[in-house]
Order: structure tokens, then sequence, then C-alpha cells
């Protein structure tokens, strides 16, 4: 991902996936979304943090074609994202799915599908397959036909991105699947994650609040409120990152991890 400093020309992607312009979204009045510019290259891992209410749910929605900008524009392959709905897989949030719902793994896999055969096609038996070896790759074809709601949360999330690849996206899209998942669950599945990106040669957005966990798995880390912050993980934080403070979770992190570093030599030095 990188920041265009001069809109509308300024990004500089090699070989961008997402390409983002002057993009603003408002609702009631509201400004959610300020003067978006950036793009994101192909085969990136990127981390997406910030407080609630900055944005990030909103422009996910705009990624998948949900929401159209109230100015500027944003693309996804060159075209409108709308266009594009069947290169882009989705993991939405825990608390947003009835796990008592009664479907087994399988059909949840295969409703992944829909956005490209339209949801009164029938699937066929190549894509039955397809999701077959899915949930063979990722150890769950013991649970095909088990009900989703019976399976722990590390492993519903997994289907989950089954159910996201089944179109044989390009990119793929992550709202915070880690939530509710204990720590060695999340790391479980940050590895994981990472490796399902590297092996189907995806362009990965995750957001997280976990912006520790985020540093070990992502390429690079931006934090959204309104506008967008950017940080360079190999310097942590500098006196420009400083400059640009704004009410951001990973300028704060940034902080406190500095103030550890200085405080952990000092007590080193004295004793």
């Amino acid at each position: 991902m990188y920041r265009c400093e001069t809109a509308p020309d300024g990004c500089k992607c090699e070989r961008p996936v997402i390409e983002v312009k002057d993009l603003s979204f408002t609702r009631d009045g509201k400004i959610i979304l300020e003067k978006l510019n950036f793009c994101v290259d192909r085969g990136l891992f990127v981390g997406l943090i910030g407080p609630n209410g900055g944005g990030k749910t909103t422009f996910l929605q705009m990624l998948l074609g949900k929401l159209k900008p109230t100015s500027g524009e944003i693309k996804i392959l060159g075209e409108p994202p709308v266009l594009k709905q069947g290169l882009v897989g989705f993991v939405p949030q825990r608390n947003v799915i009835d796990w008592t719902f009664p479907v087994n793994c399988l059909e949840v896999v295969l409703m992944g599908a829909y956005g490209k055969l339209g949801i009164f096609k029938q699937v066929t038996q190549e894509i039955k397959n397809r999701a077959l070896k899915l949930l063979e790759k990722i150890g769950a074809l013991d649970y095909a036909y088990t009900p989703i709601g019976e399976l722990s949360g590390g492993q519903q999330q997994r289907i989950f991105i089954c159910r996201a690849l089944i179109s044989k996206p390009e990119i793929i899209l992550l709202d915070e699947p880690t939530t509710g998942l204990d720590s060695h669950g999340q790391n479980s599945f940050l590895e994981f994650i990472k490796m399902v990106q590297q092996e189907f040669k995806l362009t990965a957005i995750m957001v997280s609040h976990d912006i520790s966990q985020l540093q070990n798995h992502a390429d690079q880390i931006a934090c959204l409120n309104k506008k967008m912050h950017w940080h360079n993980k190999a310097e942590l934080i500098n006196e420009k990152v400083i400059a640009d403070v704004y009410s951001c979770e990973l300028d704060k992190f940034f902080i406190d991890h500095k103030d550890h570093l200085e405080s952990f030599h000092a007590d080193t030095h004295v004793h």
C-alpha cells in the first residue's frame, strides 16, 4: 500500500490491484471517509487498524461494491468494484453471523460461489468438487456435512476462508477475523491466513485491533480514521509519525512500544 502525496496522480504501485483517488464518503451529513489517495500492490498483506467509527467497515463495503463513493473513485483491477465482485473474497466479522442457522460446512463454502453463479443458478459438480478440495486442504473435509455451529471458533473461520476462496478471488478482505479467539487461536489463524495468502497468490487486507499480531504477519500497516495514517514497520516510529498523530491507535502503540524499550534499556543500564 502506498500513500499518494499528490492526488490523484501520486500513486506509485508497480502492479496495483486497488486504486483509490480522492475518495470521500458521507452519511447523513457526517464525514466517514475523507479524500483517501493510495494504491495497493499485488501480493501484499496489508493490516488495517483504527478506532471504532473510523470508517474501516465502510471502506471494506466500498471495496466489495456495496457502497458508492460520495466523491472520488475506487478501482479494483482497473474497474469499478461492482464489476469485479467475483474477484474479491470476503470474511466477515464473527458477530454478524447466525451460527444457529441450519447449514453445514460444505453449504457455507458453496455460498461463496453465488456471486459468480447468481443465486438461482445451480452449483455444478465442478464447483462442489472445488469446495471439497478446499475443505481437504485446510484439514476440514471430515466436517463437510457437520453443522457450522458445532465447530470451534477457529474452525468456523477457516470454513469462511474457504467460502471466500471458492470463487477464485485475487483479493481477500478480512474484517476482524480473530475476534473471539484466544491468544493461541489468534496466532494459529493468522499463520493460516498468511499461508493461504501466499499459496493462492492473494492480495489481502485484514482489519484488526491487535496491532502486535499484525506487526508479525502483515507486510504493511495503515490506520484509518476518516483519513489514512501510514507507518513503516521497519522504522516503528519517527518524528514524522509523532507529528502526524491524530487519535490513531497505531501511533499510540508505537509510542507505547518506544517508551517500553527506553524503560527496558534504562533499567538494564542501571543494573
